[in-house]
């Protein structure tokens, strides 16, 4: 009992440990929430997107994030620049993005995606998953005291 509990506080710390690394690099995690990129990436897929990236370094292949005039990001491969401006088209689209990734929109490179770790980020954003998140440490700590407790009275 007394590894499971250490074991699942450990992961806590280090998952808690390695957002804070990737924040302070500037990688940011977005959610992919439409197929607009299947298959390459599949829907409920968590992007690692990194906001140092400059446009101008941006290549023709290249999937970048970028907001839209509502704010909505979105994650799209860059087919072609013109004027300064990247071009843009979901791998499931049948036409280019209306509306060119200039520097003003641009947020970052997608430097990888793992398939389905989206959905378990929605739900931990949610009002329900955070309640669940709060109530497995609270009982983990609890846990973790019981057993302190009970080797100390043997």
């Amino acid at each position: 009992m007394r590894f499971a509990v250490n074991g699942a506080i450990t992961l806590f710390a280090a998952t808690a440990a390695a957002i804070a690394v990737m924040l302070i690099c500037g990688i940011r995690l977005y959610v992919v929430r439409t197929g607009s990129m299947e298959p390459e990436i599949k829907t409920g897929s968590l992007c690692f997107v990194d906001h140092r990236a400059e446009l101008s370094s941006i290549k023709r292949g290249d999937i970048i994030t970028f907001s839209t005039s509502d704010g909505t990001a979105v994650t799209h491969r860059a087919v072609r620049t013109e004027n300064g401006s990247i071009i843009t088209k979901g791998d499931a689209n049948n036409a280019e993005d209306e509306n060119a990734v200039t520097s003003d929109n641009f947020i970052g490179i997608c430097i990888f995606n793992i398939p389905q770790l989206g959905k378990a980020v929605q739900f931990l954003r949610s009002p329900w998953g955070i309640a669940a998140s709060m109530s497995m440490i609270v009982l983990l700590i609890s846990a973790d005291q019981l057993i302190d407790k009970k080797k100390s009275s043997e």
